[in-house]
């Protein structure tokens, strides 16, 4: 809740993560009869979940919020609502109340936010029920995981390699290596990164090492019924050569009837030094794509630069090329439900043009081969893992460790690289759900059932925040007739706002609706998008946020400093840079 106040003092920002670490304990409400809010005045904002329950019929049910606010004005507004100060804070209070108590406290002129104090999550268990992916895994019986958890399918980690963490060994189908100076493929391979094996946690991490006293696992990946296949491709110092991805990415064509394997996760990349169409690296995700394997790939952490200027048209190596599932990253603020979502800074933007190509002054001015990336965005930010201790980033980054009441070894870290693996666990429940679905398809029901995220706009988000659970019922679905448009996450209704775009009676033209859900190569709806291999858009999307101005970066003009030299044969991790969780990115 925040204060409005010409007094109000500078207060310290606390994130929900922060104000988790608080512990705050619950106290009992005082029963003196509440103040009636005034209908037509000052209303405070709110998540439309407090605003449901504070429409709600019980008017006593008690409720907690949070206050930011001199400690003379908490106590006023404690005193005029009928309000428990539940625990005094540094930047105000924490307020318990009935739920008319805590709606006439929203009219007060002085409060202009109104913050519900909820229970708080471990980020990845956030992250399941933010995307929905915890709502598929149930099954009909009531069974934690006798749903949907991406059983069966497949998924390649070419990465700095998979440890045997408690978390990720029991998922562990195969271990390549494919670092040799010699270009020999081995057998095994350790992370001694720790990237990939936090990649693989965020995919299927079975939360095993993380246990709580009593039996709960917080760390949970995406898609824990899952299997996976490591990849080795980045060294110590997560870097890599090209050709090794490029090799990797073969050997994968080459074997995915031997392991059934369906998504390739790329969380790397370096940055476009040619078009899409000549990049060896592009050209190899194109021929995984062709051969029916799932490629999902970073857009990268080039959002903006060393001064904090944001970056226009920075996706990187192979997420720019049009076969790949592009994801960028997104913050969920620590909470479940997606109202307060928004986009990092440091997640790359759009659109992917030929390297060399101008600024134009404005959007009508872009090539005719415009592509517009990232395809979706996903929860990216402070992702806890499963790590290798003694790995190079456990010891490069104590700061960031997770203590957990077992030996479990966890790391927090913020990129598109995190994103990147959310959404593959996305897409294998998807697959689990539809087997028949095409790479195309599989991308095409995340972003119709993405929601939009406001005043982002398409060049940060594309399609928007993937909806795990509305993906798998849209995947399902063998006619537009009983279409779900909409689920409940975190209290709220959420909208896929590319089925909420369409006219569902003009889609028997474009959509073959069968059990294998079939649709032509292109798909056009409103008028406002083409969604075709390339998904190429028109300028009336989403009006002025499309549009750069003067505060943002054209990506040619960037320059690298001397502390930041990139060799064109390298790949590398693409986390490190943007891992930095303070301030906004928090």
């Amino acid at each position: 809740m925040a204060y409005m106040s010409a007094n109000t003092l500078r207060l310290h920002r606390f994130s929900r993560v922060g104000l988790a670490a608080l512990g705050l304990v619950l106290l009992a409400g005082l029963t003196a009869p509440p103040i009636s809010a005034q209908p037509g005045g000052h209303r405070a904002r709110m998540s439309s979940e407090l605003a449901q329950k504070l429409a709600a019929p019980d008017q006593g049910t008690q409720l907690r919020v949070i206050l930011t606010a001199p400690q003379d004005e908490v106590d006023r507004l404690a005193q005029k609502y009928s309000l428990t100060i539940a625990r005094r804070m540094f930047s105000g209070a924490v307020f318990e109340g009935t739920v008319s108590s805590i709606d006439a406290l929203a009219t007060d002129p002085n409060v202009s936010y109104v913050e519900e104090d909820r229970k708080t999550f471990s980020t990845m268990a956030v992250t399941t029920q933010a995307t929905g992916a915890d709502q598929v895994w149930q099954g009909s019986d009531g069974s934690s995981f006798g749903g949907i958890t991406g059983k069966g399918v497949v998924i390649a980690v070419l990465d700095s390699g998979i440890d045997s963490h408690e978390d990720v060994s029991n998922r562990l189908l195969a271990s390549f290596d494919f670092t040799d100076p010699k270009g020999r493929v081995k057998r095994g391979g350790d992370d001694d990164y720790g990237h990939g094996t936090h990649v693989a946690g965020s995919i299927a991490g079975s939360g095993k090492g993380g246990q709580t006293k009593d039996g709960g696992t917080p760390y949970i990946g995406m898609a824990p019924g899952s299997e996976l296949i490591s990849m080795k491709v980045l060294g110590a110092d997560g870097a890599g050569y090209i050709s090794d991805v490029i090799e990797a990415i073969d050997y994968c064509i080459a074997n995915r009837e031997r392991f059934g394997l369906r998504i390739i996760n790329l969380s790397l990349g370096h940055p476009a030094t040619d078009a899409y169409r000549n990049d060896p690296l592009a050209l190899a995700v194109e021929r995984a794509v062709a051969s029916g394997i799932l490629v999902v790939a970073s857009a990268g952490n080039m959002g903006k630069n060393a001064e904090g200027v944001p970056i226009v048209g920075a996706i990187v190596s192979p997420g720019f090329t049009p076969g790949a599932l592009t994801v960028g990253a997104m913050n969920t603020n620590g909470t479940v439900f997606r109202s307060d979502d928004k986009m990092t800074s440091y997640s790359s933007r759009g659109p992917v043009v030929d390297p060399g190509t101008p600024a134009p002054t404005n959007p009508n001015d872009l090539p005719k081969n415009t592509l517009l990336k990232p395809d979706v965005v996903a929860p990216g930010n402070a992702i806890v893992s499963a790590i290798p201790e003694d790995s190079t980033l456990w010891n490069l980054l104590p700061e960031r460790r997770v203590q957990v009441s077992r030996k479990g070894t966890y790391l927090m870290l913020s990129g598109s690289s995190m994103a990147t693996a959310i959404t593959s666990g996305a897409a294998a429940l998807i697959l689990e759900a539809n087997p028949a679905l095409t790479p195309r398809q599989v991308k095409t029901a995340l972003q119709l059932t993405a929601q939009h995220i406001p005043d982002a706009g398409i060049i940060a988000q594309g399609a928007g925040s993937i909806n795990a659970a509305l993906a798998v019922t849209f995947a399902t679905h063998t006619s537009p007739d009983d279409l779900q448009t909409s689920n409940t996450i975190g209290g709220e209704q959420v909208f896929g706002s590319g089925i909420a775009f369409g006219q569902p009676s003009t889609w028997g033209t474009t959509l073959v609706w069968d059990n294998t859900l079939v649709w032509d190569n292109t798909l056009v709806w409103d008028n406002t998008l083409v969604w075709d291999n390339t998904l190429v858009w028109d300028n009336r999307i989403w009006g002025d946020t499309l549009v750069w101005d003067n505060t943002l970066v054209w990506d040619n003009t960037l320059v690298w400093d001397n502390t930041l030299v990139w060799d064109n044969t390298l790949v590398w991790d693409n986390a490190i840079a943007a891992d930095s969780i303070s301030g906004d990115e928090k």
